[in-house]
């Protein structure tokens, strides 16, 4: 496994262990899946038949609300666990198998799947550009590549694992979202799994970075995949939800509503990273 010492702390001692933790992940995907929005927007861009891998699959609960006639998952996950309590729950008719690996090396060989998806992936990920190469890699010709996960690297909110930053952190992500940005580092930020310190479930408190859109579609333009649909979710979701202070309240409502009428960068301050990019056939 790719050496990080949060991944493997959170390996032993929460995704390896704690049944408790997917069981609150399959009530949360639940719950979202049944209303409009983010699961609409995955249900759309997935081929309607074929072999879809699912990176980071958790104990299966993405693929019950996404299952359809046609589509064959396999689900990779780290987690012996997780991949223990996904089979148990999954039908015997051959539609979902799991397989054990990492997402930085994929047990798979190129060109394998026509989809291949991650679903509240990237925030856990200490070496983000490396699983995107690899979900890039075993993606076939044609094939589409869907992420969907909270911005935690925008300006408007940050990981529940953040500690401090406040204003300052704000002014400098709308800064830096208003300046040219050059090379193909994502520079997401780095944050420590506040679950390791004693933190209750809840909330992505596991998350060892904080995802952002734009450094995400610099990424896969690299990697030479075409974006079909970049969207911060301002069109099914608001931080206003989220807590903050009068003030952070103030210019989420404000940022937001620039966003919404597709003002840039505003636009993309919105609370998700949800992507749908495909990878295109090569010329002879």
């Amino acid at each position: 496994m790719t050496a990080d010492p949060a991944r493997s702390r959170l390996l032993d001692e929460l995704w390896n262990r704690d049944h408790r933790y997917y069981e609150l992940a399959r009530q949360h995907v639940h719950a979202t899946a049944s209303s409009p929005g983010e699961y609409d927007f995955l249900r759309a861009h997935l081929p309607a038949a074929g072999d879809i891998l699912e990176v980071g699959c958790g104990e299966g609960s993405n693929m019950e609300v996404l299952a359809a006639p046609g589509r064959r998952f396999v689900g990779c996950d780290l987690s012996a666990l997780a991949l223990r309590l996904a089979r148990d729950a999954s039908p015997a008719d051959g539609a979902r198998r799991f397989v054990r690996g990492e997402g930085e090396a994929l047990p798979f060989a190129d060109g394998t799947f026509c989809a291949v998806m991650g679903i509240s992936l990237l925030e856990h990920l200490p070496h983000p550009e490396m699983v995107i190469a690899e979900m890039a890699r075993v993606l076939a010709p044609d094939g589409t590549l869907l992420l969907l996960s909270p911005q935690y690297g925008g300006p408007l909110g940050a990981s529940p694992c953040r500690r401090g930053g406040g204003a300052v952190r704000f002014l400098r992500r709308l800064l830096r979202a208003h300046l040219p940005r050059r090379g193909t580092e994502m520079g997401w930020e780095r944050v420590a799994p506040s679950l390791l310190a004693g933190a209750a479930h809840g909330g992505d408190r596991d998350a060892v970075i904080e995802p952002e859109l734009t450094g995400l579609v610099r990424c896969l333009s690299h990697l030479g995949l075409q974006p079909l649909v970049v969207t911060s979710g301002l069109e099914w979701a608001t931080w206003l939800d989220s807590p903050g202070s009068l003030p952070q309240q103030l210019a989420r409502a404000v940022c937001e509503r620039l966003g919404r009428l597709g003002v840039r960068p505003y636009r993309n301050f919105g609370p998700l990273v949800a992507v749908a990019a495909r990878r295109p056939r090569r010329e002879p």
